[in-house]
C-alpha cells in the first residue's frame, strides 16, 4: 500500500539552517505541527523550551511542562509540543514573569527577544489579503492565519474600509482588537523579514511597483546606506519610532 500525506518525522540534517541545534546530536528533530506559520520558517515550541531557553534537559521533560499549560502564545495556552512560533508571535511564561517576541535576525533567521509584560499584550500583524464577504463586509487575512471582520454600514460607500494589503495592524492579544493601523508607505519604518538582508530595520525611501515578470521592490535606508529588497519581504513596524522593541536598531 502507498503512504498518503507528508512525512511524519523530521531528520536533523534536513532542518532549516537558522535553527540553533546540533545536527549530529541525534537523528530526529521535533517536526512543527500544521499551524499559522510555514514549517520552514518557524520555531517549534518544544525546541524553544528545550534548546533555546534551556528550561529542560530532554524531550520528555519539555513535553510534560507544555502539557501542564505553562506556556501561552499570543495570550492563549498552548499544549502542542510542535506548535509553530513565527514572526511577531508573543510567548508568555507567567510563572517566570518572562515574555518574548519572535523577530527576524540576520544571524539566526528567527530569534526570541525578551520584552516587557506591557508589550506582551499586543502584536503586529501584516495584511496578506483582503476579501469582500456576505453583507458587503470586509475580511482581512493576516500573515499569522488570523481573519478580522470589518463591519461595513453602507456597502455602496464603505467608509470603514481604510485597510490595504501590506498594511500592518497593531492588535491586542488575545482579544484581537485593532489598536492602530500602520500604513505601507514611504518614510515609515520597516523590517526585512526574509532574504539575505533579513533583520535589517530602516525607513522606506522608495517603493517601486512593477507589473510583469520583474518583481516589485522596496528601498530601505539602513545605517546610512540603501538596501533594496523584494516588496513582500518588508514588514512595517512603526512610523517615527517602532511600535515594538527591536534589538540593535540603528536608523
Amino acid at each position: 500500500m502507498t503512504r498518503h500525506g507528508g512525512q511524519k518525522t523530521l531528520k536533523r540534517l534536513n532542518t532549516p539552517a537558522f535553527l540553533q541545534i546540533k545536527r549530529k546530536h541525534g537523528k530526529f528533530f521535533i517536526k512543527p505541527s500544521p499551524g499559522p506559520h510555514t514549517s520552514r520558517f518557524c520555531l517549534p515550541l518544544l525546541h524553544v523550551i528545550r534548546d533555546i531557553l534551556k528550561l529542560t534537559d530532554n524531550y520528555r521533560e519539555a513535553k510534560k511542562l507544555i502539557g501542564l499549560g505553562n506556556f501561552k502564545v499570543d495570550g492563549k495556552v498552548v499544549r502542542d509540543v510542535g506548535y509553530p512560533l513565527g514572526l511577531m508571535d508573543v510567548l508568555s511564561i507567567e510563572k517566570m514573569n518572562s515574555y518574548y517576541r519572535i523577530l527576524p535576525d540576520s544571524h539566526h533567521g528567527l530569534i526570541l527577544h525578551e520584552i516587557s509584560e506591557e508589550e506582551s499584550s499586543f502584536k503586529l500583524c501584516r495584511i496578506s489579503n483582503k476579501t469582500t464577504i456576505k453583507g458587503g463586509n470586509i475580511q482581512l487575512n493576516l500573515h499569522d492565519g488570523r481573519n478580522i471582520i470589518i463591519k461595513i454600514n453602507d456597502p455602496r460607500s464603505p467608509k470603514e474600509d481604510i485597510y490595504k494589503r501590506m498594511d500592518v495592524l497593531k492588535l491586542s492579544v488575545p482579544e484581537q482588537e485593532i489598536i492602530k493601523l500602520l500604513n505601507f508607505k514611504k518614510n515609515n519604518l520597516a523590517i526585512i523579514m526574509s532574504g539575505k538582508n533579513i533583520g535589517q530595520v530602516g525607513k522606506i525611501v522608495n517603493i517601486l511597483k512593477r507589473f510583469g515578470p520583474k518583481a516589485s521592490t522596496v528601498s530601505i535606508q539602513h545605517n546610512g546606506s540603501h538596501t533594496e529588497t523584494l516588496y513582500d519581504y518588508t514588514f512595517i513596524v512603526g512610523e517615527e519610532q517602532p511600535e515594538v522593541d527591536i534589538p540593535n536598531i540603528d536608523n
